[in-house]
């Protein structure tokens, strides 16, 4: 089964890019948009940081970290698994059905079914920003990537138990998304100016330090125990959206439409 989703997943990658290069003119010009839109952002943070030397501890370096982080797992996110985010609407039409018929892992083929190839721009901005950061090394590199994959399974997780409000009540496609931001913009702050309560809040209600906090921690100074901390935390919240999403699962009633996927 791993093996024909993973042949599924390189068909749908593949058809995703001729798709977006139908106008090559229009997916540069969509990645360059992405490009100055991250950079403006950044830009913002050092003229913050040259101005301000530090913020509760750390410096422009950290942020740089944080940034490479988040950016490279929101574009795997985006990319590869946007379809998560669909769920709402295949749920509420139907299209779900098409699925579910399928010999193949239904959420697999779901999650994969949209990209937006303008992001991209992210992988290209987060890769620039990690080398830039000052804390590069063969080993950290490994790292960071490692780091940034579990924090796209989290950013995933969270959708995916946003999208299974949808098996319970209509109309939930907006309040995930417009939640699934306000993940990414606590992730994409100082994780120091959490402090007391707002820290908890900031590592369970809202887990995006799992995105911020953790990974810079860890690609500054390693130690084994923030590692489990941090594997253990995102892996337990990826299959608690599993749980969510299958026992939503029972409650789906079939649509109007039908097809065979």
């Amino acid at each position: 089964m791993a093996a024909e989703n993973w042949e599924l997943f390189r068909f749908i990658q593949k058809s995703n890019l001729k798709t977006a290069f139908l106008s090559k003119g229009d997916a540069f010009v969509n990645i360059l948009m992405m490009l100055i839109n991250n950079f403006s952002f950044i830009f913002m943070w050092w003229v913050i940081f040259n101005d301000k030397g530090t913020i509760n501890g750390w410096n422009f370096d950290d942020m740089a970290l944080m940034f490479a982080v988040s950016g490279l797992s929101f574009a795997l996110y985006a990319i590869f698994f946007r379809g998560v985010a669909e769920l709402p609407q295949y749920i509420e039409n139907g299209t779900l059905d098409s699925y579910i018929v399928s010999p193949r892992n239904l959420l697999f083929m779901a999650s994969t079914s949209f990209s937006t190839f303008a992001n991209w721009g992210d992988v290209i901005t987060a890769l620039t920003m990690y080398f830039l950061s000052g804390y590069v090394s063969a080993g950290g590199f490994i790292l960071f990537l490692y780091l940034s994959f579990m924090a796209f399974l989290l950013t995933y997780a969270m959708r995916l138990i946003l999208s299974t409000f949808a098996f319970y009540t209509s109309g939930t496609e907006s309040l995930g998304n417009n939640i699934l931001m306000t993940f990414l913009i606590f992730s994409n702050q100082p994780a120091t100016i959490f402090t007391g309560i707002y820290k908890v809040i900031f590592l369970t209600v809202i887990p995006a330090g799992f995105v911020s906090l953790f990974p810079v921690a860890l690609l500054k100074s390693f130690t084994w125990t923030e590692f489990a901390v941090f594997t253990l935390g995102t892996g337990g919240i990826f299959l608690l959206s599993l749980f969510f999403f299958y026992r939503g699962l029972r409650r789906y009633a079939s649509g109007n439409r039908f097809g065979i996927r």
